[in-house]
């Protein structure tokens, strides 16, 4: 490879970077039933805002992309707009400034997260993620890469198989006495509608309320929690630094408190070394 393929390869990256910024951008877009293209000024400075997790650089890169199709499409663009520049700068401000802690999912939280959830679709989807993702101390990749098929409902507890790079792990979910904190009954509500009995458990939804076949991404998972949190009138601030780690750091850091015994918190959270719940407790002790 020569000196001379440098300028080369370099446009190939960053046109793939355009490329994942433009899909991330779309997926975002569908998550929320807007359409990417022609995307409003309104729009576009709420997608900025969403970006908490990013770097100023990548949130940049992000609107350059969002310009860039539109300009190919031939569809209006104003990047100037006081709107987005706006959003623009407190991002990047954002970005600037130390991080807050992260967001964590309470048992308080939680239970009024879930009672806010609808019974159509898109409500018992989210209820059914609400009480796997917490009971399950469930990782974001683990949450959404759960398929149909492994889930399994005993007398006394859900049992889920969950899969990591080390093979696949049995996850135990008991039944609590409050039906409405019940994974089993989240669980059959959720098939009555989505109607699978292999396959991604966890699906996108269409505006018509219509199951979808491919599985949700974690950055997806991060949307519905804020939006059950702001549903459960959890103050915007909180609400906006919630991920879709949050549901397992809440288990964690409601465990702790109860002062769990930490071979069985491992066990159920698949830590193999107990060194890994430091920064919680340390998180646990700045409160």
């Amino acid at each position: 490879m020569t000196t001379a393929d440098a300028p080369a390869r370099e446009a190939m990256a960053t046109l793939r970077a355009y490329r994942a910024d433009w899909v991330h951008f779309t997926r975002w877009c569908a998550d929320q039933a807007v359409a990417p293209i022609p995307a409003g000024p309104d729009v576009v400075a709420t997608y900025l805002r969403s970006l908490t997790e990013f770097a100023p650089a990548t949130i940049r890169r992000r609107l350059a992309a969002i310009g860039k199709m539109h300009r190919f499409n031939d569809v209006p663009w104003n990047v100037r707009d006081t709107r987005i520049r706006t959003a623009l700068a407190a991002m990047v401000e954002q970005a600037r400034s130390p991080a807050p802690p992260p967001g964590v999912v309470t048992p308080d939280m939680l239970r009024a997260m879930v009672a806010r959830c609808e019974d159509g679709a898109r409500g018992l989807r989210d209820r059914c993620l609400l009480l796997f993702g917490f009971a399950g101390a469930l990782r974001r990749s683990e949450l959404v890469a759960l398929q149909v098929e492994d889930v399994h409902v005993e007398s006394a507890a859900v049992e889920l198989d969950v899969r990591d790079s080390s093979g696949v792990q049995r996850v135990i979910l008991p039944l609590p006495q409050e039906r409405a904190l019940c994974p089993a009954a989240a669980f059959a509500a959720w098939q009555q509608v989505a109607h699978r009995l292999t396959g991604p458990l966890f699906r996108g939804i269409s505006r018509g309320e219509r199951v979808g076949g491919r599985a949700l991404t974690p950055y997806a998972v991060t949307r519905i929690l804020q939006r059950r949190a702001l549903m459960a009138e959890v103050p915007p601030d909180s609400a906006a630094r919630l991920s879709a780690h949050a549901l397992r750091s809440g288990y964690i850091m409601d465990a702790l408190r109860r002062g769990v015994d930490m071979d069985e918190l491992c066990r159920h959270t698949r830590y193999r070394d107990p060194r890994a719940l430091r920064p919680y407790e340390r998180q646990l002790a700045d409160e």
